[in-house]
């Protein structure tokens, strides 16, 4: 009988140790940083989905497109809850939670100029909130680490914005604030260039991809000068403005292997160029 009862205490510590497992985080701090901030950029391009539908730029593929994207944001959403470590975080999660609820609505209705108006409004709010998200994991990482995968995700967010922007004039979204938003987005992209050309020798990415990127916003400033004169290219600007995005998030992946071997207390050699690694 003891023996009986000693088995099954050992199963229960089984089961709690099974349950604990279950439970406990499957991703780091950093990992975090760079999954909110993915976040904060899917926020934009979701939005971006919905009006490339609105003005009928490769509807199809911008339809596949806004359904890949609700689910990648699920589930990182749900990656980060589970991973969670204090309330404070807990409690941002759900607020998103919420909020998304309402955000995803407005993506799938029927696409155009008033729906358009209404879920820019809606990101504006989840993108203020999965920014704060994305900072509160950054402040429980030592000093300086996750700030560069901050920056580039940054910047592929900012490229999705002014994609957003220009399709939203270019469809006729009522709303008079439009193109000073837009200024203040271009401002934001211009200085977080400046920010990626003063580390393009880092030795964690591959100049190349800094170099391409400036050639392509170069080119992207070309058409929003012609946008200030009410002449719209919206096909070529979507496609120049995607491979901006696709740039600055490899290097945001290049900057998180980096941190991450660092914080392992590894080093990056010099000779070695993530970026140019992960690109190819």
């Amino acid at each position: 009988m003891n023996k009986l009862v000693s088995i099954r205490s050992f199963l229960v510590v089984i089961l709690g140790l099974i349950s604990t497992l279950a439970s406990a985080r499957t991703i780091s701090d950093l990992d975090a940083v760079h999954k909110a901030a993915e976040q904060r950029t899917l926020v934009m391009r979701i939005t971006r989905d919905h009006l490339q539908m609105a003005a009928n730029v490769d509807f199809q593929s911008a339809k596949t497109d806004l359904e890949a994207n609700l689910e990648e944001f699920e589930y990182l959403l749900g990656q980060l809850e589970h991973n969670s470590p204090n309330s404070a975080i807990n409690r941002r999660v759900l607020d998103i939670k919420q909020q998304w609820q309402s955000f995803r609505s407005a993506a799938l209705q029927k696409p155009g100029a008033d729906s358009s108006l209404v879920l820019i409004e809606e990101s504006n709010e989840l993108l203020l909130n999965t920014d704060m998200l994305m900072r509160d994991w950054q402040a429980r990482l030592p000093h300086n680490y996750g700030h560069k995968i901050d920056m580039s995700q940054q910047q592929s967010m900012l490229s999705e914005r002014i994609n957003v922007l220009y399709l939203a004039k270019y469809i006729g979204v009522d709303a008079d604030w439009i193109e000073d938003e837009m200024g203040h987005t271009v401002a934001a992209y211009e200085a977080g260039m400046e920010t990626l050309h003063m580390d393009s020798k880092d030795a964690a990415v591959d100049p190349l991809i800094v170099a391409q990127l400036s050639s392509n916003w170069e080119y992207a400033k070309l058409g929003l000068e012609q946008f200030s004169n009410g002449k719209y290219v919206p096909v070529v600007m979507s496609v120049t403005l995607n491979s901006m995005v696709q740039q600055t998030n490899t290097l945001a992946d290049a900057y998180h292997i980096r941190d991450r071997i660092a914080m392992n207390g590894g080093r990056v050699l010099a000779e070695s160029s993530l970026a140019a690694n992960l690109s190819h």
